[in-house]
């Protein structure tokens, strides 16, 4: 996203309310054509973060729940990786020593730093453990193929670690819900910044700095560098890890 979420909806939210509030003070001396006070109100009441069904609102709530199947997901990823750089270090050292393993292990990598590649990886590491060197392999304490193998497909005993792929379904079922929400509180955004600056325009000629009208307006918060979120990219995002 361009801006904070909320400094977005915070930095409009201001404008708008001074905006809405200066018009109201002068509006039996002028008003602006172009859109009523009843939809300026509307607008508002869309940016209020404390209302329940504003598009603020569910906008705040879909980026907090991606951002938490996000989390969950990179963290299940962070420790698939973790365990495939191990696993895939000793194994090189038993190739070493076996020298029938090369072929195979040769072909094992745990530089990965995507979703993507980390899954990849892992998934060679699987069956390269459990065809070349046998499930009964444990080249750690606490690592084995069965608990490797459940960071993929989950624990049916442990109801706290789903499986890799229902991280990865949660996490898009959540980005596309964000995607909607951001991106009709963008529309919103994008249109009433417009409007604001179009009636700040306008309201400048129609009262001069240093008449009563003129200063109220003058005071309404303005921002050049003011930017609304973009709509959310795609979930399949890189997952940060140090190249083994």
């Amino acid at each position: 996203m361009s801006l904070d979420l909320n400094t977005s909806i915070d930095f409009l939210k201001r404008r708008i309310d001074a905006t809405l509030s200066a018009q109201t003070s002068f509006a039996t001396e002028w008003t602006w054509p172009l859109r009523t006070i009843a939809e300026w109100t509307v607008d508002s009441q869309q940016l209020d973060k404390s209302v329940d069904d504003s598009l603020a609102s569910q906008a705040i709530a879909a980026h907090t729940r991606a951002n938490s199947a996000r989390g969950l997901l990179d963290a299940r990823l962070a420790t698939i990786h973790a365990q495939t750089v191990s696993v895939v270090g000793i194994m090189r050292v038993r190739a070493e020593r076996s020298r029938e393993h090369l072929p195979v292990v040769n072909e094992l990598s745990s530089r990965g730093s995507s979703r993507r590649e980390i899954e990849d990886e892992a998934t060679a590491l699987l069956s390269a453990w459990k065809e070349e060197f046998g499930i009964a392999f444990a080249p750690l304490p606490g690592i084995t193929y069965e608990s490797f193998h459940a960071l993929f497909i989950g624990a049916a005993t442990t109801p706290t670690l789903p499986s890799l792929r229902d991280l990865k379904q949660a996490l898009s079922d959540a980005a596309t819900i964000e995607r909607k929400k951001v991106g009709a509180l963008s529309v919103l955004l994008n249109r009433a910044e417009r409007d604001a600056q179009d009636w700040y325009a306008e309201a400048l000629m129609a009262f001069p700095a240093g008449t009563a009208n003129g200063d109220i307006i003058r005071a309404i918060p303005t921002s050049t560098d003011y930017s609304p979120p973009s709509t959310p990219a795609n979930p399949a995002t890189p997952v940060s890890s140090t190249p083994a």
